[in-house]
């Protein structure tokens, strides 16, 4: 066979495994991609999986943990600033601004040792009444005969002892439980009525002190107009007057024109003066 007839084969660079894979990977999503790059390490390395047992989990949190190590049943003022500089206080004060707190839940199954956890509502029980229409004990439903206590929860948050005032609806036998050790106070109805009437009392006062303001505005109001008469009156004296001094002075300047516009007096002679003088003289 002749040149003519030999087949000519081009060679084409061989790429690298590693293109191919960046290209595989660049189409799929970050959680796909970490799936199969786990599977591929336990299928080509041998012992990868008793690696991954002995790794130190110690240190593993999710957001619940998170919450639960910086978690507070109440935040000052100063608990806040502190929060903005850490991620993780920034969630558990997310956390809280979400709860409901005029009412609290209680968990009263150690109330023979004095011991109460409390903690405040949650969206899901607000809408189905618990705490409020039901009773507030963690494992009680009852909804009848239910009455409010006011208790200073005192606990431990930190290594550090706190108190704070909160209200509980509770029916008799856990309200019973509650009062186990020492009777807590009861927010009865005359205490509400009373202070409904003191907020009524307070709406009157503040009432009548807005109308004593409204005439004290309205009398300086009056006396304030009368002063703008006078002011007025005293203007209109004081233009009337200025009016007149101007009128006066284009008088003075309208004789003072006509005397240029008068004749020039003729010159007299010096006989003729002579003959006045003579004659103031002698006559």
């Amino acid at each position: 066979m002749g040149d003519g007839h030999l087949k000519k084969y081009e060679t084409k660079p061989i790429k690298h495994p590693l293109s191919r894979l960046k290209k595989h990977y660049q189409g799929l999503d970050a959680f796909t991609r970490h799936k199969q790059m786990i599977n591929n390490y336990f299928l080509y390395y041998p012992g990868a999986h008793e690696k991954f047992k002995e790794r130190d989990t110690s240190q593993d949190k999710n957001d619940y943990d998170i919450i639960r190590e910086n978690h507070k049943f109440l935040w000052n003022s100063d608990d806040i600033t502190e929060a903005e500089k850490s991620w993780d206080a920034k969630l558990a004060k997310r956390y809280y601004d979400k709860l409901f707190k005029e009412y609290c839940i209680a968990d009263l199954t150690f109330y023979e040792k004095n011991k109460v956890a409390m903690r405040w509502r949650i969206e899901r029980e607000v809408k189905s009444g618990k705490g409020q229409f039901i009773c507030g004990e963690k494992h009680c439903e009852k909804d009848k005969g239910l009455e409010s206590w006011e208790v200073n929860f005192t606990y431990k948050e930190h290594g550090e002892k706190k108190s704070a005032l909160v209200k509980l609806r509770l029916c008799p036998a856990c309200s019973a439980k509650l009062n186990y050790h020492s009777m807590k106070k009861r927010v009865s109805k005359e205490k509400k009525k009373e202070s409904r009437k003191r907020q009524k009392k307070s709406k009157e006062k503040s009432s009548k002190k807005s109308k004593k303001e409204d005439e004290e505005e309205s009398s300086s109001s009056d006396s304030s107009d009368e002063d703008e008469t006078e002011e007025k009156e005293d203007e209109d004296k004081n233009e009337s007057e200025i009016s007149q001094k101007a009128r006066e002075e284009a008088k003075i300047a309208e004789e003072a024109s006509k005397v240029w516009s008068r004749d020039p007096f003729a010159e007299k002679s010096q006989e003729e003066a002579m003959d006045e003088f003579l004659d103031d003289l002698l006559f």
